[in-house]
Formats: structure tokens, sequence, C-alpha cells
């Protein structure tokens, strides 16, 4: 998709100029339409065509984050499944996950403790609560090898992740938004209340447009934003790859799993696209500039992975597909990339006189609509219509295919 959709550029400045079409980008295009202001957004290739659509398809609070004292992230993620499901439930349905309990590892009272913070943290509602199961005799327990005979369900969401983008672009563009795909941003300066942006269309040929405030939410690439204007974020990124292997399936029913490894660190497999299985995710470090693949050490891990607990065994060579994307996290010193926060920070450069611009770092697929709102207020500010029009309820509408 290269053409415009919502509004044609003029040269009447944009209220917020966003550089990124993942969903941190197409969630605040949303929110700040939705209050009234002039958007554009630029992604250089797809809208979702990078890390948002190499996600692990979850609407979730995050179990494992409860371990890291990130109750306030799990808190937002949990409230927010519900909320999702409701505005989007043609991309996003339950999904009951079963988390079977493996001798050595965490104890029992440990994940009973867990399971129940889960359940209490976020306001659950319409999802079904957690219960100990007998996987001897409980549908989950037919795939799995006979040493996991006890364990529990629990409830998270499925969602389509890159038709959430879409769905979010659609709707900003509904309200207004200017939505540029393979638009290459190339530059900024900024002139008092007011940067000037250039950009190359997909003919090769320049573009020059006027912005009271910009967004960086480009995702892997933020730093690369940075660079080709005058501010500056004052936290360190992280980037950290997470892969992910599809093979044929594993199992006959509708469960997901949530495993545990001897080395701490967890993983999921997934019913996927009616005949597969998706297993997934890995965390390991990512260096600027290197193919963005799964290593053959990845592949092997998730395999090996899976062997622990699955009957049906399998090598490297039933992946019939693998896919990674990178996330760039906050920089919390922390020595494990898995136990790197997952959360999120909002960084505003530029002094009350001048243009903002705000850097997204961070983040995941569940909070993008906390985080857009948050964005947005952010910029409010500075920039007068998002203070003089009252933030409307579009944010809790339905996100429909028109």
């Amino acid at each position: 998709m290269t053409a415009i959709v919502g509004a044609e550029p003029s040269d009447e400045p944009f209220d917020v100029a966003i550089i990124g079409g993942g969903i941190n980008g197409c969630g605040i295009a949303r929110d700040a339409a939705g209050r009234g202001a002039r958007v554009l957004l630029i992604e250089q290739g797809d809208l979702a065509g990078g890390t948002s659509s190499a996600s692990t398809k979850l609407i979730h609070g995050g179990l494992r984050y409860l371990e890291h004292f990130e109750f306030g992230l799990v808190r937002t993620s949990l409230a927010e499944r519900e909320t999702l499901w409701r505005i989007a439930p043609h991309v996003i349905h339950p999904l009951r996950f079963v988390l079977p309990h493996r001798a050595g590892l965490r104890p029992r009272w440990l994940i009973r403790a867990g399971l129940f913070l889960y359940d209490h943290l976020g306001g659950r509602a319409l999802l079904p609560a957690t219960r100990s199961v007998d996987l001897r005799r409980h549908p989950a327990g037919a795939a799995l090898k006979p040493a996991f005979a006890r364990g529990w369900e629990y409830s998270d969401g499925w969602v389509d992740d890159a038709r959430l983008v879409i769905l979010n672009a659609r709707d900003a563009a509904n309200r207004g938004a200017t939505i540029l795909t393979r638009h290459r941003f190339t530059g900024a300066a900024r002139a008092g209340r007011m940067w000037t942006l250039d950009a190359t269309r997909p003919d090769g040929s320049t573009m020059r447009f006027a912005a009271r405030s910009m967004v960086n939410a480009a995702g892997p690439a933020v730093l690369d934003v940075l660079a080709l204007g005058p501010a500056r974020t004052t936290s360190a990124v992280r980037l950290v790859r997470g892969s992910h292997i599809v093979v044929p399936r594993l199992f006959d029913h509708d469960f997901a799993y949530f495993f545990q490894l001897p080395d701490r660190r967890i993983f999921f497999a997934l019913p996927f696209e009616r005949d597969f299985t998706l297993i997934g995710t890995t965390d390991q470090d990512h260096r600027p500039g290197d193919a963005i693949r799964a290593s053959v050490e990845e592949v092997d891990y998730l395999c090996a992975g899976a062997n622990d607990y699955f009957t049906r065994q399998i090598a490297p060579a039933d992946v019939v597909w693998s896919y990674s994307g990178i996330r760039p996290l906050v920089d919390d010193g922390d020595r494990r990339p898995e136990a790197a926060s997952r959360g999120y920070r909002l960084e505003i450069d530029g002094a009350p006189s001048e243009a903002p611009m705000l850097t997204v770092l961070g983040g995941k697929i569940t909070t993008y609509r906390q985080l857009a709102e948050q964005a947005v207020d952010r910029l409010a500010r500075f920039v007068r219509v998002l203070l003089e029009v009252e933030r409307q309820a579009v944010v809790h509408e339905r996100l429909d295919d028109r």
C-alpha cells in the first residue's frame, strides 16, 4: 500500500507527525485524530511490517512479569485484555492456557500465588478464572509426557497482531489522519514552535511538511530517527530479538500451553492456522545491522524445549516457518535479556517554547492503547488543539473493518 489514506497533505501544518507505522504509531494516530488533531503518519515500509507482526500473537497480562515484580505493568495489561476484546472481537478472542507443573522448578505454592494475583490484579470480569487440572484426564494432557500429571488452566487472549495495527490506522484515517506508507523519513529541523520534516516518496521524489509536534514511534529504528533530528533520548535502548517457529500440529485441541524451562525462561505453544503449532519466544540481544531472523541456536533451543514436554518430538527439519521481531526495550541494566522490562517510557524533548518530539521506548501490543493515550496527553501540553478538544470516547469504540 503506497497510496495516501485519509486527507491529502497540504501547506497547513499538521498538529502531530508520527514516524513509524507499528502498533504504537498507529495507536497514537488514532487517539490524536479522535481528539480532533490534524495527524500525519509516515511508515517506510508497510503498516505492521516489523515487530508488530512478529509477536507471539497474545493479548496477555504477562504472567512471568510478576516474577520481576512488575505489578503495575501486569495490572495495566490485565485490565486491557477485556477492553481490547470488546473493541476488536473479530481479531481478538479468549484463549485458555495450560501450565503444567514441572518438578524441580518453581514450587506449586509460588505458581498458585502468581495465578491468584493474575486473576485479581486487573479487574477480570468476563474471562474464566484459573483452576487446577489433572492432566491425566484433561484434553491438553494427552499430548504431554506422562511425567506432567498436574497443572493449572488460566485465561489470556489471542490477537491477529498485524490486522489490529491496520484497524487502528484505518480508523485514524476515517477520522482525518493522513497515513503514508513506503515513505522514508529523512530528516527534521526545529524552528521555534514548528518542525520541518523531510521524507522520500516511493518514486524517489522528496516532500517537505510542517508539524507542531513530532512522535518517534519507529520501534527498533528509534535511534536512527533520533539521529536525523536535533532531539536526543536520555535512556539507553536495548534491542532484544524474539524468535518463533511454526511446526506441524502437535496437539488436537484448542488450548495453548505455557511451559517452564530449567534456565527459568518460559515459552508458549499455541494452536496456529488450524494445521500448525506456533512455539516461542526466545530472548536474545540483537546488534543493529544483523539479520532479523531466527538463528540456528534459537531454533534448536525452541525444539529442545518443546521436546521436554510433548510426546511427539520435533527437530529443526520439521520447522515450516520461523520469524523474529526486534523489541526496543529500555535498558534497565539487567544482564539477562528475558528480564528486561516490557514496560514503556515516553520522553519529551523540547522546552515549553519549542515544538516537542516525543520518543516512544519499549511497550508491548497489549498496552498500546494506554501508551497512545498517555503519549497524546503529554503532547497536549504543547499542542493547543489537543487541550481545546475534549478527549473523545473514540479510543473505546469498536475497531471495524471499514
